[in-house]
């Protein structure tokens, strides 16, 4: 069935909503489909202007005669589109629109009262029209097309006039599959998430999650189990499958929250989710249904706390999430260096470090060994040293606070070291353990530092230990070490800064709008 036009053609050659819009990243451009993308191509349109061929909001231009943007397919000198007869779905049924409601419970379909027709139009028409709109969003084909493009659905507007629930659209993206018609049985319908298996996260579930994290291409260091795992005596960890994707939830006395994203954790389709090509695009079907699970899981738990929220969400996913109508706020980024660098020291940027390794290795007589169990105790004990050492420098509250809680995870990594995939150094002055470290590859470019701990009254060893770290990932070769966040301190910051990072990695938070 076609897609009826309700808007007589005089109209919409006279509107000047249409096709126009304030600002280069409106939220209201077009989203194109893999095969509206490839028509629209064909029809002239320049490929460059759809930054995603599996689906995207198409780039607009400027309007050469006045302020804002224009559609590359809109032709300001008659009005008329270039494309007209391959314009994409979400133009084809357009004045009417497909959009979240305001809580996020429901897909519907509502008509936008920005369009002047709409205004003038009988509202017997109006609905009329939208009934026959909603039999053909609800046809199989539709829903298919849909749910592998979520983004075709809007965020919450309130000048969009509410007409006609989606239902089975909601169910589709929620991750269930409902049955056309009375006496079918629902098939393939994903768990809704009162009924989806929530399991206690332990050390056994490591090679499962490393294997499905691996399959994110992102530095964040956040992207392996064991800096999640050593905090389990502050938070409860536990974890679930919806649609498809493994969901990992952290809670604590404030509530509950997820430390990362939802991520696809089968290969449905056959491909190698281990790729590095694999982000948002390769899931998104899943992706939407998943993270509104989530986010109802998390409401059940909170109710309108705003503890609610996904965390460490890669810069390359900000456009996708903003598109499903989620907010996002900027989290401390990961601190990034070259590996090289950090082994060379040479030059004026890494004087002082250089000179403090120096200082270390002329002063006093030391091994670098690695760590074994038979070192915990000793290790142990230089933490609380180390903490004592840091309480009397003056630390900031929220330095203080954080240091309190963590002689708990130096113990889980000092003690669970090989089930979490962790390898440790110790740097031994005159015989006695002064110093440790722990780190774990995130990729095969990218070795991360998870825990350091140097004694403060012996000079040039908190420099020596990190330099040895990283000849450590030199060693694995390893391009790039992530010495993580500076957790909002800007005592840590400014010592992370001082030895010149090669990025600040960006990082997110995902909160419902």
């Amino acid at each position: 069935m076609p897609l009826p036009q309700l808007v007589p053609s005089r109209v919409c050659l006279s509107c000047e909503v249409c096709c126009r819009f304030p600002e280069p990243d409106s939220f209201l451009r077009p989203y194109f489909t893999a095969e509206e993308s490839r028509r629209a191509v064909a029809r002239g349109i320049d490929p460059m202007h759809f930054s995603d061929p599996a689906g995207c909001q198409i780039s607009v231009v400027p309007n050469p005669s006045g302020e804002g943007y224009l559609c590359p397919a809109f032709d300001p000198a008659t009005s008329h589109c270039r494309i007209y007869e391959d314009r994409p779905l979400d133009c084809r049924i357009y004045p009417l629109a497909v959009m979240w409601n305001q809580d996020r419970s429901q897909v519907v379909l509502g008509w936008d009262t920005k369009c002047p027709f709409m205004r003038d139009a009988v509202p017997s028409e109006i609905l009329a029209h939208a009934g026959t709109v909603t039999a053909v969003l609800e046809r199989e084909d539709r829903l298919a097309t849909m749910a592998s493009n979520p983004r075709l659905i809007g965020r919450f507007q309130e000048d969009v006039v509410i007409l006609n629930p989606l239902p089975k659209l909601t169910a589709r993206l929620r991750g269930g599959r409902e049955a056309g018609g009375a006496g079918h049985e629902a098939q393939g319908r994903s768990p809704s998430p009162s009924e989806a298996t929530v399991r206690p996260l332990t050390l056994a579930d490591h090679d499962r999650f490393r294997q499905v994290l691996a399959r994110v291409d992102t530095p964040l260091a956040h992207y392996a189990l064991a800096p999640h795992l050593i905090w389990k005596d502050l938070f409860h960890y536990s974890w679930t499958e919806i649609t498809g994707c493994l969901c990992l939830f952290a809670d604590y006395a404030d509530g509950l929250f997820m430390p990362l994203p939802p991520i696809p954790c089968d290969s449905r389709d056959g491909r190698d989710l281990r790729d590095s090509s694999l982000t948002i695009p390769a899931f998104r079907a899943s992706l939407a249904p998943a993270l509104a699970a989530c986010f109802a899981m998390m409401r059940d738990r909170n109710g309108g706390s705003a503890v609610s929220r996904v965390e460490n969400i890669p810069e390359e996913w900000m456009e996708e999430l903003q598109a499903l109508g989620y907010r996002l706020k900027p989290k401390d980024p990961d601190y990034l260096y070259r590996t090289a660098d950090l082994v060379a020291l040479a030059g004026d940027n890494y004087k002082s470090q250089r000179a403090a390794c120096n200082r270390f290795e002329r002063e006093h007589r030391y091994t670098v060994e690695s760590y074994l169990d038979s070192d915990r105790d000793a290790c142990l004990a230089l933490f609380r040293a180390w903490a004592a050492q840091k309480q009397a420098s003056g630390l900031e509250e929220t330095g203080r606070h954080m240091l309190a809680d963590s002689e708990a995870a130096h113990r889980e990594a000092l003690t669970h070291h090989r089930e979490l995939a962790l390898a440790g150094h110790v740097v031994r002055v005159e015989g006695t353990v002064r110093a440790y470290t722990f780190g774990y590859g995130l990729s095969a470019s990218v070795w991360c530092v998870l825990l350091e701990v140097a004694d403060r009254t012996v000079p040039g060893l908190a420099a020596f230990i990190f330099r040895e770290c990283c000849r450590q990932a030199a060693g694995r070769r390893c391009e790039f070490v992530n010495t993580m966040d500076d957790s909002g301190l800007p005592s840590l910051a400014q010592s992370k800064r001082a030895y010149h990072p090669f990025q600040l990695v960006p990082s997110y938070i995902v909160t419902e709008a």
